[in-house]
């Protein structure tokens, strides 16, 4: 073989295999090209709305099959107060029929949301329906559910779907489920419907056994049929199942004792919410208040200085004493009761708080030392 011809031969391999690495080289640090659908994220991301609308605009139009960028297409016009734009672009989505079902899901959650924010609550509890007959189990759509029920004031609904999220998450608590079926109990009662009203103020008691709400509406709801002693004995249940909250109660039983005759009773439901739960400062001072019209003026006293020594942080027992002790005239025990109060609700020395992180100093501060906020002091 010529030797200049293989020379020539291994000149062109050598030029090809720097070609080559230099092509690949160059290749390896080329910047890669950003999908529209990636830029608008970016634009969302960064706050930039406008470029993140061009952007999901020209992703709709070269991949129709990108529902994602729809819903979000829909969601920005919404954002940037083109509501009917934005509700029109999620309700055509619902006329596709090659979407699947995680697809269909998140465009009605999407159009519920656009319901919701305009004001429509059936509208959008019907795209919430569409999202549980496709998934039953769908906790978002139920719980979204069950606020725009309570929102609506549909009581009776709002109780049957918080019933289901309970038995799947366990997520409502025994006393919601309570009040709601209150709620059910107190709408039913406007509209005229007493004993139904009454049926359900009754099944919510079994669902908070210490729930005040139900005793105290059953009872009225009594009173206004003019079933006096019925409603007594419902008020009574109240102050065995909840001592504590028992004081809710306090002015309608005496006002209905007193009506029944039976004024001296009061005294001793009182005198027993106290031996069952001592902290019950409502109930210290509706005796006290009780013993003074009756005339017993030196017990109703010391009713009041039994409760504070139950209860020795109680600022109000300690107001109702200082007039109590004012009407008297027991001038050594209202200056030192006096004394205490102030000394309970004053500091000795005057104190700044910072207004960011409420960093509490004695001294004149321009920089929190805790949160770094500068002038946040006041002074």
């Amino acid at each position: 073989m010529d030797i200049g011809f293989l020379l020539f031969i291994l000149i062109v391999i050598g030029a090809a295999v720097l070609l080559f690495t230099y092509l690949q080289h160059r290749e390896s640090h080329k910047t890669p090209v950003q999908s529209p659908y990636t830029e608008a994220l970016h634009g969302l991301l960064s706050g930039d709305k406008t470029r993140a609308l061009q952007k999901l605009r020209e992703t709709v139009q070269r991949d129709t099959g990108n529902i994602d960028a729809y819903i979000r297409l829909g969601q920005l016009l919404f954002e940037m107060n083109e509501q009917m734009r934005g509700l029109k672009v999620h309700r055509m989505l619902t006329l596709r029929a090659d979407l699947s079902n995680p697809q269909r899901i998140e465009v009605y959650r999407a159009l519920a949301r656009d319901y919701a924010t305009l004001g429509d609550i059936p509208r959008a509890l019907e795209c919430l329906d569409q999202i549980l007959r496709i998934s039953k189990r769908d906790l978002a759509a139920l719980r979204e559910k069950q606020a725009l029920l309570e929102k609506h004031q549909d009581w009776a609904a709002a109780f049957e779907t918080a019933q289901k999220l309970q038995s799947l998450d366990g997520g409502v608590s025994p006393r919601r489920l309570a009040l709601l079926k209150v709620q059910e109990g107190l709408k039913l009662a406007q509209k005229g419907k007493e004993r139904d009203g009454r049926l359900c103020l009754r099944e919510a008691t079994k669902y908070d056994t210490r729930c005040p709400a139900p005793f105290l509406y059953w009872g009225d709801s009594y009173i206004r049929e003019g079933r006096i002693e019925d409603a007594v004995n419902i008020w009574r249940r109240l102050l065995e199942r909840n001592p504590a909250a028992s004081y809710i109660v306090f002015d309608r039983l005496a006002s209905n004792l007193f009506e029944l005759g039976r004024f001296n009773e009061i005294e001793q439901i009182y005198r027993d919410v106290l031996r069952k739960h001592p902290q019950n400062v409502h109930a210290y001072v509706a005796l006290s208040k009780f013993l003074q019209k009756r005339g017993d003026r030196a017990e109703s006293i010391a009713v009041l200085e039994d409760g504070l020594e139950k209860n020795p942080e109680s600022l109000w027992l300690r107001r109702l004493l200082v007039r109590v002790y004012g009407e008297q005239g027991d001038t050594s025990r209202l200056v030192t009761l006096t004394r205490d109060i102030l000394a309970r609700v004053m500091k000795e020395a005057y104190e700044f708080t910072c207004s960011e992180c409420r960093h509490v100093t004695r001294e004149p501060l321009w920089h929190c030392p805790k949160c770094g906020a500068l002038d946040s002091f006041g002074v």
